[in-house]
């Protein structure tokens, strides 16, 4: 029977033949009325401004500038002159907390104008986290460092873990340098070569394939692989963080599309 769905009629959960990491939740993202329950906390950056900090600190050195631009709202973080060591970015409560017996799904999607002079983390630490130079010693997320244009998705406990380069279609992820493309009738104002980066943890035996505590990483709507999850903070309530640190006095801007994050109850 032909049908007016373009992906036909189904039970499945979620948005139709979406890619999103997020097409098995139950829409929208707020929180599920049935078992399993979910916990979900989400910023499209449509609203916000250095005035309007709710839900989130500000860390802004010098002439820095965090502000909500473009269409579909983007977070823009950046300096047209900053120091060399500058730190700036967005910091969340610390209302985030892993439980080895709940999945958990995060993702969100990024563009950096000139990736080699910037170091970048977007994803949950602990409050000492500050400065993205590093990794976090207590942390999930992705990481970028300077002079390289990998990503690296990290899971620390107490200075120690693994990191897993984030690969596409089998090969070493690279990041481009963005920048904000002419809006036309058919083209949006908004940064260019952005990337959409996601994890879910699974604990073990959540699914028949699961045999042991993993992420699943996502890059772009495909799995970019699988994690081993055997250093996780899981002693410590953990801060939601979005930050850069510029290598020199290069200007360059760090574009968040949004964060997205969901987790069983």
């Amino acid at each position: 029977m032909t049908t007016h769905f373009s992906n036909g009629v189904t039970n499945v959960i979620g948005k139709s033949g979406g890619t999103s990491l997020f097409s098995g939740i139950k829409q929208p993202l707020i929180t599920g009325g049935t078992a399993p329950q979910e916990w979900a906390f989400q910023d499209d950056f449509v609203l916000f401004s250095e005035t309007t900090l709710s839900p989130w600190t500000i860390t802004k050195t010098g002439s820095a500038y965090l502000n909500a631009q473009y269409p579909q709202g983007w977070l823009r973080i950046g300096d047209a002159v900053p120091a060399g060591a500058e730190v700036n970015g967005i910091q969340s409560e610390a209302c985030f907390q892993i439980n080895t017996n709940k999945k958990w799904y995060f993702e969100t999607s990024v563009a950096v104008t000139d990736v080699t002079e910037y170091n970048t983390f977007v994803g949950f630490g602990a409050n000492a986290y500050t400065d993205p130079v590093a990794v976090p010693d207590d942390g999930i997320g992705f990481s970028h460092l300077e002079d390289t244009t990998t990503i690296q998705f990290v899971s620390r406990k107490n200075g120690a873990g693994t990191s897993f380069t984030m690969l596409e279609a089998g090969s070493t992820f690279a990041q481009l340098d963005s920048t904000i493309a002419t809006q036309s009738a058919t083209v949006y104002g908004m940064p260019n070569n952005n990337v959409r980066l996601g994890f879910l943890f699974q604990p073990a035996g959540s699914d028949s394939t699961v045999t042991a505590d993993q992420f699943t990483l996502y890059i772009n709507g495909t799995v970019s692989g699988v994690q081993l999850a055997t250093t996780i903070p899981d002693d410590l309530l953990m801060e939601l963080k979005v930050l850069t640190e510029s290598k020199g006095t290069t200007a360059n801007d760090l574009f968040v599309d949004y964060v997205q994050t969901v987790q069983q109850r």
